[in-house]
């Protein structure tokens, strides 16, 4: 079964903005694992579009970043979610290359019955 970070990677061939001279298998995806200051967090139980900053917190100042909570914790999720606000919470650590297996049979890749 695929990882959740399949939702947001697509395959190099389906890359709009590859260079055109660079050779790299087709079925490539990358992933990018980072190490992230989350500091004061706001736990989000219901989705809200509307968001444009963080929210605020207990104290009335404004939240690091926010969490969606899963469903078996009260939430709407499938799996904790984090959201940031400002780039520099987030730097990268180690760029992650993977491919499918051939017999793969996840939502990308085969088909679910």
């Amino acid at each position: 079964v695929a990882s959740k970070a399949d939702l947001y990677s697509q395959r190099w061939a389906d890359w709009p903005h590859k260079p055109a001279n660079c050779e790299v298998p087709e079925n490539l995806r990358c992933m990018i694992c980072a190490r992230v200051a989350l500091g004061e967090i706001y736990e989000a139980t219901r989705s809200d579009d509307s968001l444009r900053r963080p929210p605020l917190g207990r104290d009335n100042t404004r939240c690091d970043s926010l969490v969606g909570v899963p469903r078996d914790r009260g939430g709407c999720v499938d799996y904790d979610e984090f959201v940031i606000f400002k780039p520099g919470q987030a730097v990268p650590q180690f760029v992650i290359e993977y491919e499918h297996l051939p017999e793969c049979q996840c939502r990308f890749c085969g088909s679910w019955d």
